[in-house]
């Protein structure tokens, strides 16, 4: 008997968040029927580029757009849903929180600002305020016929999850003549919380033959079991202990304490309460706080709870393993093949092949701390080809050691220090100071797009102390990247445009600038259940028209990189 009231409890719990995620997706791809200001054109611009990174399932970029749009336009309602839809996504959940809690103030009668605000509170089980949302929102809005269905299972769910049946039976009303395990499991249970066993078992029963997945039927029969018992059990009060610690976990969450909140959540997980959400949101709290394997645990038990609820879609499921992938990095090397493109070659030399390799490690803790980072390497790299005639092979090969630090953990500026040493005799021996910085989009491979758009900015800075030489290089790449699955689901093929130059203090023409087209072949691999691919091997081959006189500007630039 407690293990069908267990199970029927857990069911109704899924059911909530599927409902609730059909609304959530309606939302985040609809703009609001009411929404009375139109977008300015470069609102409209940001937006649609966030819209687009949420379904290629880049999410820092599409917060980027999202942010940005909404700084220019700061009234939109529409604006905030998106930026409430990305914030979600990402599982910050005090930040979405916080920004629908502005939007229900600013815009009180809008049915999809309350419909947002019910999947949210739903989605932290707040079910009494979810439900007067969703039928705000029912109430209010003009929606679609397939979205208003999913809002009254939405309300329905909270309803029964709040122990309310009449409330769930006014939410269901519409529905109740439609043949479909959906519609019926939710009246069987609905009953049942009524005392109508009769019509519970019915129900069920019709559900049991209709059900189209095994959660269906299973929760179908749970509730015919609990209807059937001769006793009165059925009434009996529920432990919900574990359920309140989630509760209370995402009331922490909101208040931004981590800390506290992954010690509730895990108190409801050992309490038998949880979902692949759940574990996922801790898993986040944990990364914010450095708890990297806690993390990492964290996010392969939600990805083992989806094998069985299926609340992912494929590419959410890849940023997850992604995730595990970055927080479990400890070490790692790349080996580098460039053709005339040697940064830091010897002066007046073009043509050039200067093979290289780096091995780095991050110490445990503070080598990865929610998207900062610090590493020690050391490399060495050679020129084992010279077009100008210059002295190639051992006594040019140059090592060197450092330590590099990512302080920001949303943006990729590297502060970097290393110690040239001699290991040819024409090295040096030297300290290189730089500061790099790169942003990108659509450079991570995508499982669920044929292809996408991408592109790479970077910009570094570099001085050799004693030598008092100063180099500044740059290089710009928009491109579209296909997947290559006749091939292998993991390669992909980037044609781009690029523009690259530098400015060097001790070249006889400091600046140089190139631009021309280029195309890129990249094979990801060594990935596992829960992680996403770690290494690639790629090769990259542009060829540069000069913009400046310099000779380095122009010609063919080839480069092969393993990184592992």
């Amino acid at each position: 008997m407690k293990h069908s009231r267990l199970r029927i409890a857990a069911g109704l719990k899924r059911c909530a968040r599927l409902s609730a995620l059909a609304i959530a997706v309606s939302l985040a791809w609809q703009a609001p029927a009411s929404a009375a200001q139109p977008l300015t054109p470069k609102a409209y611009k940001l937006a649609d580029s966030a819209y687009k990174a949420i379904n290629a399932g880049d999410l820092p970029l599409a917060e980027g757009y999202a942010s940005r749009a909404i700084k220019i336009q700061p009234g939109s309602e529409q604006l905030g849903l998106l930026l409430v839809d990305v914030y979600r996504r990402e599982g910050k959940v005090d930040e979405a929180d916080s920004m629908v809690e502005s939007l229900i103030v600013r815009f009180p009668t809008s049915a999809a600002v309350r419909a947002q605000h019910g999947y949210l509170a739903q989605r932290q089980m707040r079910y009494d305020v979810a439900c007067r949302d969703f039928a705000a929102a029912v109430a209010t809005g003009k929606w679609s016929k397939e979205q208003q269905r999913n809002l009254r299972l939405a309300w329905s769910d909270s309803a029964l999850a709040a122990k309310l049946p009449h409330e769930a039976g006014i939410a269901l009303a519409p529905l109740a003549d439609e043949k479909s395990a959906v519609i019926q499991v939710r009246i069987a249970q609905m009953s049942l919380q009524a005392g109508d066993r009769d019509t519970a078992i019915r129900m069920a029963d019709l559900a049991a033959g209709d059900a189209t997945t095994d959660g269906e039927r299973n929760m179908a029969a749970s509730i015919a079991a609990q209807a059937r018992q001769d006793d009165q059990a059925a009434d009996a009060p529920v432990d919900n202990t574990a359920q309140q610690k989630l509760q209370d976990a995402y009331d922490l969450l909101r208040e931004h304490k981590d800390r506290e909140a992954l010690d509730a959540f895990q108190a409801g997980f050992s309490g038998g309460a949880g979902n692949a959400m759940n574990y996922a949101d801790a898993g986040y709290a944990a990364k914010r706080i450095g708890l990297n394997q806690e993390s990492i645990d964290l996010f392969e038990h939600s990805l083992d709870a989806d094998e069985n609820e299926h609340a992912f879609d494929a590419q959410r499921k890849f940023g997850y393993r992604r995730e595990v992938e970055q927080l479990q990095r400890s070490w790692g090397f790349v080996l580098s093949v460039p053709y005339q493109s040697a940064a830091f070659g010897p002066q007046g030399t073009i043509s050039v092949l200067q093979p290289g390799v780096e091995a780095y490690w991050q110490p445990p803790k503070i080598g990865y701390q929610n998207g900062r980072i610090f590493q020690f390497f050391v490399r060495g790299y050679g020129t084992a080809y010279d077009g100008s005639g210059n002295t190639t092979g051992l006594p040019t090969v140059q090592g060197s050691v450092g330590a590099r630090y990512k302080p920001l953990p949303d943006q990729n500026v590297v502060l970097t220090a290393e110690r040239l040493f001699h290991v040819g005799s024409q090295s040096m021996t030297d300290w290189l100071m730089r500061l790099g910085y790169s942003s990108e989009g659509g450079t991570d491979l995508r499982v669920t797009e044929p292809s996408w758009r991408s592109w790479q900015a970077y910009v570094e800075g570099a001085y050799f102390i004693s030598a008092g030489r100063y180099i500044i290089y740059s290089e710009l790449r928009y491109g579209h990247t296909w997947r290559l699955p006749m091939i292998s689901d993991r390669l992909t093929i980037y044609p781009h445009a690029a523009v690259a130059g530098d400015h060097d203090n001790r070249q006889p023409d400091k600046t140089a600038i190139g631009a021309g087209p280029g195309i890129q072949l990249r094979y990801w691999f060594r990935e596992g259940r829960y992680s996403a691919p770690a290494s690639y091997l790629d090769v990259t081959v542009q060829y540069r028209f000069g913009v400046t006189s310099a000779a380095r500007a122009r010609g063919l630039v080839v480069r092969a990189t393993l990184w592992f």
